[in-house]
């Protein structure tokens, strides 16, 4: 298909009518969620959500009282997706999370075959869940519980029908040791006169709720304090008058876009590459290959975001357990659609993709996944001749691929960013709405200070500290699958009785064992970590090699013991290096909720060999929040990525040919 594309019209109403129109003729283009898979790790289809469904039902697994948590691809041994060629069938298996009687259970359905090869119990864990199935029954018996009431009347509240009431984090410091209830933390806002309710928040008044048996237990009020009246909304009738409009700015692509689509194979300026949009990880890339003097060669096998570990740093009743396991906990599916012009550029080309719901009913996601190009503005290299008076520059081009994921009061945008030079960039876009707490106090004008877990960013309003951490799941197979783990640290070294007295060097190390493999960035004592294949050499005789390049971190300042539900042990450590296994998917375990610990920490405590064979990187990207003004009330969107860069992966710049 060949067509125009406009980026921004000048009149509001004519540019989105005229995007969706475009958009809905290109999600067909992409690729339909209805159709059956082309590829082996294509996400699954609406077509096979209803199969599985019905080997689910077929075999009595799927009653009225159980909770499908999350079906998803079970991918194919990574072996059989090598030497997969097109055209030819494949294997297509899904794998199931369910709850039912307080118990979480695992399966296998044969999608192909239409049968079911595993239904078992997995003792001491709780799957994530649907919050939201419960909702309105928790909510309707707590409006008559009478603590719950008498709450309410202390704050001079007696229209419940302006709350908005709903599960706030887990209950880990409320279940008792050795408990295998599942327990949830309940909260009200005040929505009236305002939508955004989470500016509203009634401090003090908490439920612990067991969410299987959707009984109420305890109904805690730790005293009443103000309900914030400041503005909170900020859609454009409330933020007041409007800054004038920028200049129409339009991108004209009357060839179509640079990048060819095939179901859900990508190719661009040597590039080529695979995605599907998963509903635990969000984005996943797979078969990464840039193609160079004619051949193609392996760089990533596989990558996604694999957990995101949000903890709040306030030990009060309300606040103590809220450290969430966004990915783990989220059930169904994490994609939000995007709005084009707005969320993306209005000619990116959309996919949709398919979730189930907690019956296991198949639903699309409209616009979950954006591809494009854009020009940053920026040369891809350049110099200027002062002897010839004559300048070489070349313009540069990125392909992205975006979706964005709304985790209760925040948005994150994912973006895999695909450059020209052989290197890939991955970035995540944080905004939406901070959490906050009510205070007594109103303001700082008292001259007591800041509260101590949080700034106020609004009257009786206190933004909590917190963190966020994301760990990436990098399977890279440079120039094959056998690869090496190469630190090569920054030493200086002395030169006592010469004219230059000191000097750095480089100080290469393999590391044999993925205990030893753990990394913190340290500015002090810098270094590379490179991917390296040991096996293939470059043109001066070096092994060719991947380097991961941070770009700004943070890391805790807790230890493993000191989250609730001993979470968060992945973010220990910036970097780790560990043996490919197929069930080692995710940084803090395949289940949120567990009794032992399960995860990377745990993992590489085996200090299995990861020397010349089968290897993963993980990287940790995260930073510490303490909330500025500014980010009240939703917060602009705050970027923080890190490089994927070729390291003599090839001969000379591989964007040296690019054209004027």
């Amino acid at each position: 298909m060949k067509m125009m594309w406009l980026s921004v019209w000048s009149d509001a109403a004519l540019r989105r009518s005229l995007v969706v129109s475009i958009c809905c003729v290109l999600v067909a283009s992409v690729t339909s969620v209805a159709q059956g898979p082309l590829h082996p790790l294509d996400g699954l289809t609406e077509r096979e959500h209803w199969v599985i469904r019905s080997v689910l039902k077929k075999e009595g697994r799927l009653t009225e009282d159980t909770q499908m948590v999350r079906v998803l691809l079970r991918d194919p041994p990574k072996e059989d997706v090598l030497k997969w060629q097109r055209g030819k069938s494949f294997t297509r298996e899904a794998a199931i999370e369910a709850r039912r009687g307080g118990k979480t259970y695992r399966g296998i359905v044969d999608v192909r075959k239409k049968r079911l090869t595993l239904w078992e119990h997995v003792p001491g864990v709780h799957a994530g869940g649907h919050w939201t199935d419960s909702t309105d029954i928790i909510t309707a018996k707590l409006k008559k519980h009478p603590d719950w009431q008498a709450a309410l009347k202390r704050r001079g509240i007696t229209d419940q029908g302006t709350l908005y009431i709903t599960a706030v984090s887990q209950a880990f410091t409320d279940v008792p040791q050795d408990s295998p209830n599942r327990l949830l933390k309940w909260a009200a806002f005040q929505r009236r006169g305002v939508k955004n309710f989470h500016g509203r928040p009634i401090a003090g008044l908490i439920a612990v709720v067991d969410i299987d048996r959707r009984a109420i237990l305890k109904v805690i009020d730790t005293g009443v304090v103000p309900i914030p009246d400041g503005p909170v909304d900020f859609d454009e009738r409330s933020v007041g008058k409007l800054r004038k409009r920028p200049a129409p700015l339009r991108v004209v692509q009357p060839r179509g876009p640079g990048f060819r689509v095939s179901g859900h194979e990508v190719t661009w300026q040597n590039w080529h590459f695979h995605f599907r949009i998963a509903p635990r990880v969000g984005p996943i890339v797979s078969q990464v290959t840039y193609r160079d003097g004619g051949k193609p060669r392996s760089i990533l096998y596989q990558g996604h975001l694999s957990e995101l570990f949000v903890p709040y740093m306030d030990p009060t009743m309300g606040w103590r357990d809220r450290a969430y396991l966004d990915f783990g906990e989220a059930a169904g599916g994490l994609a939000t659609p995007m709005e084009p012009g707005l969320d993306c550029p209005s000619y990116a080309r959309l996919c949709d993709t398919a979730v189930m719901d907690g019956q296991g009913i198949p639903k699309r996601v409209h616009r979950a996944a954006a591809l494009f190009e854009i020009d940053p503005g920026a040369m891809s290299w350049r110099h200027w001749d002062s002897l010839a008076n004559h300048t070489e520059s070349r313009s540069r081009r990125l392909l992205v691929l975006r979706m964005i994921a709304t985790l209760g009061n925040y948005d994150y945008v994912f973006d895999w960013v695909f450059q020209q030079n052989g290197a890939i960039r991955v970035r995540v876009g944080s905004t939406g709405i901070d959490q906050a707490k009510a205070v007594t106090r109103r303001d700082l004008n008292d001259g007591k200070g800041e509260s101590p877990y949080g700034r106020f960013v609004a009257p009786h309003t206190v933004a909590v500290n917190h963190d966020h951490y994301f760990c990436y799941r990098l399977d890279l197979d440079v120039d094959g699958v056998k690869n090496s783990f190469l630190r090569e640290a920054l030493k200086p070294v002395t030169f006592p009785n010469a004219p230059r007295r000191k000097v750095w060097v480089v100080d290469p190390k393999i590391i044999p064992t993925e205990k030893q493999a753990r990394m913190k960035m340290n500015p002090s004592r810098p270094g590379l970590w490179r991917i390296i294949n040991p096996s293939v050499k470059g043109a001066v005789g070096n092994p060719v090699s991947y380097h991961l390049r941070p770009m700004g971190n943070g890391l805790t300042l807790l230890t493993d013991d000191e989250y609730p539900g001993g979470r968060g042990g992945f973010t220990h450590y910036h970097f780790w290096v560990t043996p490919r296994q197929a069930d080692e998917l995710y940084a803090d375990g395949a289940y949120p909720f567990r009794k032992k610990r399960n995860g990377l920490l745990q993992w590489t405590e085996k200090d299995r060999k990861i020397e010349n064979t089968d290897i993963v990187a993980w990287y940790t990207l995260g930073f510490h929040h303490v909330v500025r003004v500014e980010d009240w009330p939703v917060m602009p969107t705050k970027w923080d990525q890190f490089e994927i860069r070729p390291y003599n992966f090839f001969d000379r710049n591989p964007a040296v040919d690019l054209p004027k």
